[in-house]
């Protein structure tokens, strides 16, 4: 058995990256090789003949393979991420494997009309987030399924910056809702809110560093990493209560954080963020589980990635 994971050529986010730290995972941890292969992201959905590694993930070191007919045998597995199940119709005999990174992305991109092919092609599931295993046993009853989630950079969180030292930075993602995040910045001017874009990892950690508070009113499609990694560098979290941010077990930080709807919430929200910048060691610390949760992320990747082989195995 090889397992083949696909990839979307040339892209840079949070789920290439995170198919980059499995494909890692697997051949540090178990016997069984894992390759990336990389897929066009226009009709037919091919995988791509000599794609490169982004130079992003080539801290993974890890194989990639291109050959369709060496690929799509009765003995291997391919996983595929939500945003390509178009590439499913591709392969004919290997093992198919889908992994719910972005329930939200999936909607937008298919109108769920795929639902029914996908439940007879795909004979395991792999869930990121809580939310997405509610979403799948919702739309899909009966699969077999597990959970596989993922954890951030290990450069995040190396240390924390002393809380008095900091200052009133609010900081936020303008490619997640921005629209509704927009209201409370012209409410709370008197803060200086950063936008994370255009940024390394080391300058999006400096930023992290220096600031107080991490903002995020998306959607929340998966178990998103900017919250993870904010916090983990010593920011308190706010957000909404959108998708994986409705899930406890996705977004664990103190429902005080957490709000139904902002828009509606302008003062409450204003006094936390007033709250936050004058006390800010105090609220800090309201977020030491939180942190304690995201140490942990990358051990238990690890051992559930050992339990997904394992499970591969008995089934072959």
């Amino acid at each position: 058995m090889k397992i083949f994971i696909l990839s979307p050529q040339k892209r840079v986010s949070g789920g290439p990256e995170l198919a980059h730290q499995l494909c890692s995972a697997i051949n540090r941890l178990t016997g069984v090789k894992a390759y990336m292969s990389y897929v066009n992201l226009e009709s037919p959905y091919n995988i791509v003949s000599d794609a490169d590694t982004p130079e992003q993930y080539k801290l993974y070191n890890v194989p990639v393979f291109s050959d369709i007919n060496e690929i799509d045998r009765p003995e291997n597995v391919v996983i595929f991420p939500e945003g390509l199940t178009y590439s499913l119709n591709n392969f004919s005999f290997s093992k198919k494997v889908l992994w719910w990174m972005s329930v939200d992305n999936y909607i937008e991109s298919t109108k769920e009309k795929n639902l029914s092919y996908i439940k007879s092609e795909v004979s395991l599931h792999l869930y990121q987030s809580y939310y997405a295993m509610d979403y799948v046993n919702k739309v899909l009853p009966g699969v077999k399924g597990l959970y596989l989630s993922d954890y951030i950079n290990d450069e995040h969180g190396k240390f924390i910056y002393p809380a008095e030292l900091r200052q009133n930075l609010a900081l936020y993602n303008p490619a997640k809702g921005y629209e509704e995040l927009k209201p409370l910045m012209e409410k709370a001017n008197w803060l200086k809110w950063v936008p994370l874009t255009g940024l390394n990892i080391s300058q999006i950690i400096l930023m992290m560093q220096a600031g107080k508070v991490y903002v995020d009113f998306g959607n929340h499609p998966g178990k998103d990493r900017i919250p993870r990694e904010a916090a983990a560098n010593g920011c308190c979290v706010i957000t909404n209560k959108k998708g994986s941010a409705a899930y406890a077990k996705d977004v664990p930080i103190p429902e005080e954080y957490k709000f139904e709807s902002p828009s509606q919430s302008l003062d409450e929200l204003d006094k936390l963020l007033h709250e936050i910048c004058d006390n800010f060691a105090l609220h800090q610390n309201n977020f030491a589980d939180y942190r304690k949760f995201i140490s942990k992320e990358k051990e238990n990747f690890e051992t559930d990635t050992i339990k997904f082989i394992e499970r591969l195995k008995q089934e072959s």
